[in-house]
């Protein structure tokens, strides 16, 4: 996928599976944001305040990202060896194509809601 799609239109179609977005437009509106990390008990956490009229919807977005991260590093944790490049391309392709996602190599009862 990284040859012939680039990880931007991935990383907005993570955000956005439900339609293409092109880079001239989904830039302003994914990357126009204040942010603030803080660390606490060997955890970071970012904190993203979107300064855009389309806050609402960037928040979703932003929401399908983490939810979408937050799938594959659960699955790459149960399926030792799993590339998690491989997991999250075709986590992708699977919000894309609206299909079921069954992570390459899974048996169907390991695979979380």
């Amino acid at each position: 996928m990284g040859l012939i799609y680039n990880w931007w239109s991935g990383y907005t179609r993570l955000a956005f599976p439900e339609m293409r977005k092109e880079a001239i437009t989904s830039r302003p509106l994914l990357l126009s944001a204040i942010g603030r990390s803080t660390k606490h008990v060997g955890q970071t956490h970012l904190y993203l305040i979107p300064m855009h009229a389309a806050q609402k919807k960037i928040e979703r977005g932003i929401e399908n990202i983490c939810n979408g991260l937050k799938t594959i590093q659960q699955t790459a944790e149960r399926l030792l060896g799993a590339n998690p490049w491989d997991l999250l391309v075709s986590y992708i392709v699977a919000q894309i194509t609206q299909k079921p996602w069954v992570p390459p190599g899974a048996f169907p009862a390991l695979v979380g809601p």
